[in-house]
């Protein structure tokens, strides 16, 4: 019948039921001990440059270096030249015909032929001749060629 249970009596136990919803999530916990350090990650891309700082105080100057190769030859620092002095050894001459200075005072380079009686410019630059004529009782005419 039905009607109020007395309480005293106990009935058959029942099937489980289904399970419910989930429930809300709880608070956090309280933090735990420092863990031991980890592996070391992978590197980044390199930054920026960075602006020149300061010049700073030079240094000690240094002990000398090894010596270096011979260098290449240069040109010869002799500055050449062309000279000559000449004189007669005779005094007789041929009218309008080239004087042929026979008596060589100097002529070390060989740049005056003493069998033609000319001079041959072997170096280029500027030359000077000077020539120094006595004669006596004789008109004489002098020209350079």
């Amino acid at each position: 019948p039905k009607g109020a249970c007395a309480g005293w009596m106990a009935g058959i136990p029942g099937h489980p039921g289904h399970n419910g919803t989930p429930g809300r999530d709880g608070r956090d916990g309280v933090p735990g001990e420092k863990g031991e350090k980890g592996d070391t990650g992978l590197t980044g891309p390199k930054g920026d440059t960075g602006e020149s700082g300061v010049t700073g105080v030079e240094g000690p100057r240094g002990f000398p270096g090894i010596p270096g190769r011979k260098g290449e030859p240069g040109e010869s620092a002799y500055v050449y030249r062309s000279a000559f002095s000449v004189g007669l050894e005779t005094r007789v001459t041929v009218p309008n015909m080239p004087i042929r200075f026979t008596k060589i005072f100097y002529n070390q380079q060989n740049h005056y032929d003493v069998t033609t009686g000319k001079f041959h410019c072997n170096i280029p630059g500027l030359y000077y001749f000077s020539f120094h004529i006595t004669v006596y009782l004789k008109d004489v005419k002098v020209s350079l060629f």
